[in-house]
């Protein structure tokens, strides 16, 4: 959910390794342990439903947690906590344990929104993560304020970036719910996973590329 960070796309090259390296290292967190979670639950003889509830509230925990010591709920811990109550409110008044499962769709869903109506209103959420990075750096955030408002490149860029985020997480919402009830509980547990982390592999990718394209347009 930490995505829109993969985004940051006037930051020098040299910041962009230990950047992805602190952007996947939370998500590999997120996947591995509510799914490993899971399956020693499953393993010791509880039911789907027990199974999945102790990794959604596994990782509820670990999105809460480090908001609970900041004292500061962010809008992705937000999301997090709506969608973890939604699924365990709708699982319990249905009895359908699958709820769980796509109660991770309503954050993805959420967040891909976000991507798609900052970019139609000329804000996008990929401008506002590359500003909050460089925050720091007063001199690098002049110069990609700068680029934003003056080059039509750069703004076109992030638009088109932030457009291709939100469709792609839409999508992967999208299908999860259909794929949720189309397969066995025991399959999703994982392929949810996979499906993922292959989106947003490949919408790194695309974006890496659009970004190197930009920079040469504007060199």
């Amino acid at each position: 959910m930490t995505a829109i960070e993969t985004t940051t796309a006037t930051a020098p090259n040299s910041a962009q390794g230990p950047a992805m390296r602190r952007m996947l290292a939370p998500i590999a967190r997120d996947i591995a342990i509510p799914m490993a979670i899971y399956f020693l639950l499953h393993w010791l003889g509880y039911s789907d439903f027990v199974a999945l509830l102790g990794g959604a509230v596994a990782s509820a925990a670990t999105v809460l947690i480090p908001a609970v010591k900041a004292r500061k709920l962010d809008p992705i811990a937000v999301i997090v906590l709506i969608g973890f109550v939604v699924g365990l409110v709708g699982s319990l008044i249905s009895g359908d344990p699958r709820i769980m499962i796509v109660r991770d769709s309503f954050g993805t869903a959420a967040i891909g929104l976000a991507f798609l109506i900052s970019a139609l209103i000329g804000k996008p959420l990929t401008y506002a993560a590359v500003r909050k990075a460089l925050a720091g750096a007063p001199e690098k955030l002049a110069a990609v304020e700068h680029a934003f408002e003056t080059n039509p490149t750069a703004r076109r860029t992030h638009i088109n970036i932030a457009l291709l985020w939100g469709a792609g997480l839409f999508g992967e919402a999208a299908v999860r719910v259909v794929l949720a009830y189309q397969l066995p509980i025991s399959t999703m547990v994982w392929l949810s996973t996979v499906l993922m982390v292959s989106v947003i592999t490949v919408l790194m990718v695309i974006t890496a590329r659009t970004i190197k394209t930009m920079r040469k347009a504007i060199a």
